[in-house]
């Protein structure tokens, strides 16, 4: 399992950038399409709450 940013550059997220937990495992990165420029970041949610 991998942790990774989420950003509109799947190809970068996830394949340069992803933190493993446990093994890590080969990624098939023609399956994520043509890589992008990332978007601007969202604001950080500093007030996360738990969906009720």
């Amino acid at each position: 399992m991998s942790i990774h940013p989420n950003t509109a550059n799947l190809n970068h997220d996830r394949l340069v950038d992803p933190i493993w937990i446990g093994r890590p495992l080969a990624v098939n990165g023609e399956e994520l399409g043509e890589e992008r420029e990332a978007e601007e970041a969202l604001a950080v949610n500093t007030e996360p709450t738990m969906g009720v």
